[in-house]
């Protein structure tokens, strides 16, 4: 999704076309064009490797995360109680190579030992390409600055961190609610506490700053992220004992911890506090503003791991100080760590890659039938698309350049009315050609489990936890969706007309689980080749 949201191209000003459908679209008109800078940034690196993309997202991977370690290791070495480079090391360790958020799995993978098949349901953290990870750096690079402006009075770090976070709310803004809770509660805390310089000036006009640019940013273009009509506020205590877990709870005790930590000074324990407090409150966000409007909870998990390992190697520093008449046996028990740490890295990286390699086979499979294929214009695409980034029609719009018949990503790159209309005709006609018809929707409507409406793209209601947002899905999909596919079942000649825009249709399926019915494709298309791979099948044809 967002490789395509990197490839936008631009017929006229003020509007960008749909990577997937090739429809105009106004430039500002959904959240995901707005918040785009992550995107836009990697799409000039691309073209300045020459549009090698393998190339580009190696570098950029490594970039991105070489950034994470260096603002790590100044962190560290800054404002650590007690820093040495093997406790560096086993900072990064924990930061790179333990998923914290999954450390159930983990210890059950570890049980299991010498099989690896635990292995192969973990991931290492933060395993994406634009967001959290473009995020990541700034954020403890944002901490480290307001550690620095409670320690001394200088604007400098005042000015850095506006910047930073003006930086982050233009590439992933949970980022920017991080930032700002932090900074709240260092702010708060140096007022109350003893021996600290206390000023309001430099806060309240990095407040002022913040404010007027974070508003005039926001003001351009819309801000819903998802095609919700319930208000912004909506307080649900219900939902607080589903939200707070095991993670939670973890996380509160080493916020705790840290917070009447006689070690660590008062300038670095408010910020890690803060830290600490404010993804607690996010990851609790869900029962405060709907998830349908901003999807807190989901999103403040991709900082929880960060979060974590930051709190836990302070609390292990200022434990360090305290015992420096055993500093042999502390440095080898953080050797010993270390390794652990790096074997650890290894069994989960062995089991990701067995994991993953049948869809990389079937990405890299794909890339050979279109390359087989050569795509002309006129050329439509007709794949699988059965939840948020799958492999298949993302990959297909992005290396032919558009025209694929459905994907369920595009809903992104719409407004809100394109969505019910362009994105609700496309997804029948998918639908129906995948063998579903309205009573297939109909039991999804009636079903009171909600995660079968994740694969029709209703992401948000069907992670919800709140039957009422649950229930707006379920109206959504009966209003917009299911009306349009009856009308598709009745071969409504707008299915036709559709298809008749392009030149040829070409189906990629999967050769042994075929999502598509031959039958239902030959009432609207006329075959004319196929061609098989172990994997894939590529079928042609003209409309009728």
């Amino acid at each position: 999704m967002y490789l395509n949201l990197a490839n936008l191209k631009t017929p006229s000003p003020g509007q960008i076309l749909n990577p997937y459908y090739l429809v105009p679209v106004p430039s500002n008109g959904t959240a995901y064009l707005k918040f785009r800078l992550g995107s836009s940034l990697f799409s000039v690196w691309d073209k300045m490797l020459g549009e090698r993309m393998w190339l580009a997202m190696f570098t950029w991977n490594l970039f991105w995360w070489a950034l994470l370690c260096a603002a790590t290791i100044w962190l560290f070495e800054r404002f650590l109680p007690a820093y040495s480079v093997t406790i560096g090391l086993m900072g990064l360790g924990f930061l790179m190579l333990v998923n914290t958020g999954m450390l159930k799995p983990l210890l059950a993978a570890w049980i299991h030992l010498p099989g690896l098949a635990g292995f192969q349901r973990l991931e290492l953290p933060d395993m994406r390409a634009f967001s959290p990870q473009i995020p990541l750096p700034l954020l403890v690079v944002y901490l480290g600055l307001q550690m620095e402006a409670l320690r001394k009075r200088s604007a400098y770090p005042w000015v850095g961190m506006a910047a930073l976070q003006l930086l982050a709310l233009a590439c992933f803004p949970y980022t920017t609610l991080e930032m700002a809770g932090l900074t709240f509660v260092s702010v708060l805390g140096q007022m109350f506490s003893t021996g600290l310089r206390k000023s309001w000036l430099a806060p309240l006009t990095y407040g002022a700053a913040c404010a007027i640019a974070d508003a005039a940013f926001l003001m351009r273009g819309s801000m819903n992220i998802y095609a919700s009509h319930v208000s912004l506020i909506h307080f649900q205590p219900g939902l607080l004992p589903h939200l707070v877990g095991g993670t939670w709870l973890l996380l509160g005790l080493l916020t705790i911890a840290v917070a009447i930590s006689k070690t660590i000074p008062p300038v670095v324990k408010l910020p890690l506090a803060g830290l600490g407090a404010t993804t607690m409150v996010l990851m609790l966000g869900d029962a405060f503003v709907p998830s349908t409007v901003l999807l807190l909870s989901g999103h403040a998990g991709y900082f929880f791991h960060t979060t974590f390992t930051l709190l836990f190697m302070f609390l292990t520093s200022a434990a360090v100080v305290g015992h420096r008449a055993r500093s042999p046996q502390i440095r080898v028990a953080a050797g010993i760590a270390v390794g652990i740490i790096a074997l650890n890295g290894m069994l989960v990286s062995s089991g990701l890659y067995r994991a993953r390699l049948p869809m990389n086979r079937a990405q890299a499979e794909l890339a050979q039938l279109l390359s087989s294929w050569h795509p002309a214009e006129g050329d439509l695409l007709v794949a699988r698309t059965r939840s948020v980034d799958d492999t298949l029609c993302g990959w297909g719009a992005l290396l032919l350049d558009g025209h694929v018949l459905f994907c369920t990503d595009a809903m992104t790159m719409l407004t809100p009315s394109q969505n019910r209309t362009e994105q609700s005709f496309r997804q029948a006609v998918y639908l129906y050609l995948s063998g579903k018809d309205s009573h297939y929707l109909q039991r999804i409507v009636d079903d009171p489990d909600p995660q079968p409406m994740y694969q029709l793209g209703y992401w948000a209601e069907a992670i919800s936890l709140s039957r009422e947002e649950q229930n707006e899905g379920r109206k959504a999909i009966q209003a917009d969706l299911l009306p349009v596919l009856k009308q598709v079942e009745s071969q409504d000649v707008a299915v036709r007309t559709f298809f008749h825009q392009f030149r040829r249709v070409v189906v990629i399926d999967n050769l042994q689980n075929p999502t598509f019915s031959s039958a239902r494709l030959d009432l609207f298309l006329k075959p004319v080749s196929e061609l098989h791979l172990e994997y894939l099948t590529l079928h042609s044809y003209v409309p009728l």
